[in-house]
């Protein structure tokens, strides 16, 4: 039994019926509401559900032997499309997950050529480029890249899964309004004159792209990446077929790319305003503007794909398009699902006690559903009770951020949820006091996993979900010894100041994107984490006690940034001047500084 989910869709149908051929039995995974009529007739296993829902996932994956995920939504529209994103994104991270833990033998991915990294005109794209989440050509690119790295994240920790890269899909069979490509065909088969943008582009037929992930499922290499092509042309190459199929006449208006690029401007604003679908964007244009000169010597050799003539693959749309009528423009026009109410979800690292604990429990307050993070369950799910008593929103997330494998699985719990991030507040971390001769190397290891590898890999595996929704906010609890060095806190003083220039370059690479990383840069605390610091240090006197500052001031610090967001605060606001102090009188310090270690005992 093979699953196929987006079977409603255009390769999806075509799929099916390649399936059907060869006599499997299929299992077509669709949205409740999805209209399968062009599928009907056909001997199928119909089971509806939302690959957004893990569980509709699972019972439909029961017995599987391969999964063909296509399901997912297509925009050429710019801007954030958070349903898109949701569908893409997280619901393909569901498939792959669901996928590994059915035990399915094979899955095999359809992302997309526009998932992958743009070279310069005239490099041949090949699968040696690797995908790009930070594409800045369009929001469907950025998913579907984001969407291939989760499902390669999967294939790390055991799933045997295959992705293809399909170029510009055309082809016949598709009944529910035409891909974009189709409905430009069905419009250049009309007399009259048409637009055209001196460009080229790679396109497919449909068939081939099903073709090719039956021979994936069967031939592919685990873990690899395949480049479904067709054939280069240009639009005018393509009306000129096309005319020549319906032996219609027609006057081509060759517009030069600029003006091509206000035209699209203009056609976008038009679309949005009047809730109309348009296939003349920017990134349609820029699409054809770009290097379309594409390798399919992997697939070729691997799996013996060889696409058809590509006059056959406009011969056959042509034929079925002029066979089948125009779907209604009503339906056709219909907005997009709008994505349903969630919760803003803020994560909060070392949350069992102290700072955290209080972030966390005035983030509750603010609406935050708050995801727990640290190592004591027992703790954890004391303060999960305390705030759901109070009406808030809590999971509880036991996990050791001291362990390489700690920050992948807060991220996934996240991706689980389907609900994605808006604030990271990274407060987990831990400290030692002495000489750093004394100092365990154990402890270093640990100190600068939690304090520092932790932090790093926790921000790189969520900025895309934010970057990609246009918003969120990472705060990194650090300390004032990242800015002054501190005697017998050597390490740590080190790992905070890694802290401080991490967040400071992100703070400038993300600005202006709705994206904020910031610090909160506090004096000694007294929470149990000195209490900590004093038992790893092996009792010695920490002097912590002649500046108390009370948690509550760093958590409202907290809470400040994300009503005012900026680099970095300092707490109390007068510390901030002890960088300053460092660097006008370091010299003097340094010679003060063993006197201070000898009066303290060393």
């Amino acid at each position: 039994m093979v699953l196929v989910t987006g079977a409603a869709g255009h390769v999806g149908g075509a799929l099916v019926r390649e399936l059907l051929e060869n006599g499997e039995k299929v299992r077509v995974f669709v949205l409740p509401e999805d209209d399968i009529s062009g599928l009907n007739g056909l001997p199928l296993h119909v089971v509806r559900g939302n690959v957004l829902d893990r569980e509709s996932l699972r019972s439909a994956m029961a017995g599987v032997d391969i999964v063909y995920h296509l399901a997912g939504i297509i925009s050429i529209m710019p801007g954030r499309n958070a349903l898109m994103r949701q569908v893409n994104v997280v619901g393909t991270s569901h498939v792959a997950r669901v996928a590994r833990e059915s035990g399915v033998r094979r899955l095999v991915y359809v992302s997309s050529i526009h998932a992958l990294g743009r070279p310069p005109r005239r490099t041949p794209v090949d699968e040696r480029i690797p995908f790009d989440p930070h594409n800045a050509a369009g929001e469907y690119d950025q998913t579907k890249a984001e969407a291939s790295l989760a499902v390669l994240a999967e294939v790390e920790n055991g799933l045997d899964a295959v992705l293809i890269c399909p170029t510009g899909i055309i082809g016949p069979y598709y009944h529910h309004g035409g891909s974009p490509m189709n409905a430009q065909i069905r419009k250049w088969m009309k007399p009259g004159v048409h637009v055209v943008i001196n460009g080229h582009f790679d396109f497919v037929d449909v068939r081939d792209v099903a073709r090719a992930m039956i021979l994936a499922a069967s031939r592919g290499r685990r873990g690899e990446t395949y480049i479904i092509r067709g054939a280069r042309v240009s639009v005018a190459e393509l009306i000129s077929i096309v005319r020549n199929l319906t032996a219609r006449t027609g006057l081509n208006l060759l517009v030069p790319f600029p003006f091509a690029l206000v035209g699209a401007t203009l056609a976008t604003w038009h679309a949005k305003l009047w809730k109309k679908p348009v296939s003349f964007t920017r990134y349609a244009l820029e699409t054809l503007a770009s290097n379309s000169f594409i390798s399919g010597e992997k697939a070729r050799r691997e799996l013996g794909y060889q696409p058809r003539p590509f006059s056959e693959t406009v011969r056959d749309t042509v034929h079925w398009l002029a066979a089948n009528p125009e779907p209604n423009r009503e339906r056709a026009a219909a907005p997009a699902r709008e994505s349903p109410a969630r919760a803003r979800i803020a994560v909060v690292t070392g949350a069992s006690r102290g700072i955290g604990a209080l972030v966390a429990r005035m983030l509750a307050r603010k609406g935050y559903r708050v995801l727990l993070v640290a190592r004591s369950e027992e703790r954890l799910t004391r303060l999960a009770e305390d705030i759901r008593s109070t009406g808030g929103q809590a999971d509880v997330l036991a996990v050791d951020l001291a362990r390489p494998e700690g920050a992948r699985a807060v991220y996934d719990r996240v991706i689980e949820t389907g609900e994605g991030i808006d604030v990271l507040v990274n407060n987990a971390g831990f400290g030692w006091y002495g000489y750093a001769s004394d100092m365990p190397s154990e402890t270093a290891l640990q100190m600068v996993q939690v304090n520092n590898a932790a932090l790093a890999q926790l921000i790189v595996l969520f900025l895309p979900l934010m970057r990609g929704r246009g918003h969120g906010h990472v705060i990194n609890v650090s300390s004032i010894v990242g800015g002054f060095p501190s005697p017998w806190a050597a390490l740590y003083s080190a790992t905070k100041s890694f802290v401080d220039t991490l967040t400071t370059a992100l703070h400038r690479e993300l600005r202006g994107s709705g994206v904020h990383v910031s610090a909160v840069r506090p004096g000694p605390v007294l929470t149990e984490f000195y209490q900590t610091v004093f038992r790893l240090s092996q009792g010695r006197s920490i002097p912590v006690g002649r500046f108390p500052i009370r948690p509550e001031a760093v958590a409202n610090a907290i809470l400040g940034l994300l009503r005012r967001p900026r680099r970095a605060v300092y707490v109390p606001r007068r510390f901030g001047a002890i960088p300053w102090v460092e660097l006008g009188f370091g010299w003097l310090i340094d010679r003060v500084a063993v006197l201070l270690m000898r009066r303290q005992g060393a």
